[in-house]
């Protein structure tokens, strides 16, 4: 069993200046002196910003629209009068909404988001403050913290004497908190946990044990800290975890689940890829059988199985993010080691694909020998 590695203090001290460095800013302006430009620019008092994706389709929300129709009406159109069309809508808009906020990322120098609100944002001085009094009220030690570039922060701690077991052989975990703070989110928390065997964090999302915290009023933490006080009860561990993993061990991951991990991990471990996540291998299978992969619809994919277990890709997706910093990953962040272990998460806490197949004792190749009917004359 491998010891969890966790951040000296020089690191932990040079971690909460990134972070504080990172405190996106805002400014709040009428919503007639914003002119959208195109998916990628805005333009305020005669100087053009850039925004994120994100950013337009957080903004195109608040006008009412959604990005597949903005998609859509550039199709039928043009971009010139798909803006101009937004324009339009927004100034529509401006009677019942006459201001709005811009968030801007001091570390991408672009516009991460908009708020209706002024005030919807907690700063990460705040949020250090918070994060600090749960460390030490827990006994949690801090495994990885990340700042993403849009201003976000993102700390995994754990408690070293959470360990906990699941019934299953060489399966033991230690439990804490993945604790996260976003410009347009807020403070997120979410249970934690290391895998012991090969000390993979994996971050979970699953819907019954995630807490959002949009402000700091007394009642919000009041509600807060009683959540937290409920995870202690039950040492941290997410709930239903074990059968989770179990099901996760004996549910086939389609070819379009072990697409979706491969391409997480491939940016940071390039054609390597295939050792954590065999998706060629895969590939070759299906082509063998005179299936092509590439024309393959989704829906189809979705329906195919792969040779790899939804365990079996979690911990590929996880193994990279908590690992592969070790390994000459390519320009991997603390940022993006965090990100994969909460991606890992989301896949966990899903709707796989092939869950819902019923058990069948003729999953393997049909045997010419059973087929009654055409055996027939």
């Amino acid at each position: 069993m491998s010891n969890i590695q966790t951040l000296s203090a020089d690191l932990l001290k040079s971690r909460r200046a990134e972070t504080l460095n990172a405190q996106a800013l805002r400014k709040t302006v009428p919503v007639r002196d914003l002119n959208i430009v195109d998916d990628k620019t805005i333009e305020l008092d005669g100087k053009r910003l850039e925004m994120t994706d994100k950013a337009f389709k957080n903004l195109i929300s608040m006008l009412g629209m959604s990005k597949s129709f903005a998609t859509k009406f550039e199709s039928l159109f043009n971009t010139e009068t798909k803006t101009k069309f937004i324009n339009q809508m927004k100034n529509a808009m401006a009677a019942q909404l006459n201001e709005i906020t811009m968030i801007v990322s001091p570390i991408q120098r672009k516009v991460v988001g908009f708020s209706k609100q002024a005030t919807d944002m907690i700063s990460h001085d705040r949020f250090l403050n918070l994060t600090d009094q749960l460390i030490d009220q827990h006994g949690f030690e801090v495994t990885n913290w990340g700042v993403g570039p849009d201003g976000s922060v993102t700390i995994n701690a754990f408690n070293p004497k959470a360990q906990f077991e699941i019934g299953l052989a060489d399966e033991v975990f230690t439990a804490g908190l993945t604790m996260k703070n976003g410009p347009l989110t807020g403070i997120q928390v979410m249970p934690y946990v290391n895998r012991m065997w090969c000390t993979n964090g994996l971050t979970t999302s699953f819907a019954q044990d995630a807490y959002q915290l949009q402000n700091l009023s007394p009642q919000s933490m009041e509600n807060f800290f009683q959540y937290m006080a409920e995870l202690r009860r039950n040492g941290f561990v997410p709930t239903d975890f074990g059968n989770t993993v179990r099901r996760a061990m004996n549910t086939p991951a389609s070819l379009w689940e072990l697409e979706r991990g491969h391409k997480m991990i491939k940016p940071f471990v390039g054609e390597r890829a295939d050792n954590w996540i065999p998706l060629n291998e895969n590939y070759t299978a299906y082509s063998q059988i005179g299936q092509e992969p590439n024309t393959l619809s989704a829906d189809q994919k979705k329906r195919a199985r792969s040779n790899q277990s939804i365990w079996s890709l979690v911990n590929g997706i996880t193994h990279v993010g908590t690992h592969a910093p070790e390994q000459l990953a390519f320009d991997m962040t603390d940022a993006d080691s965090t990100q994969l272990m909460v991606n890992a998460g989301n896949i966990l806490g899903s709707n796989w694909n092939l869950a819902n197949e019923m058990p069948s004792p003729f999953a393997a190749k049909l045997s010419q020998e059973d087929q009654v009917g055409a055996l027939l004359n």
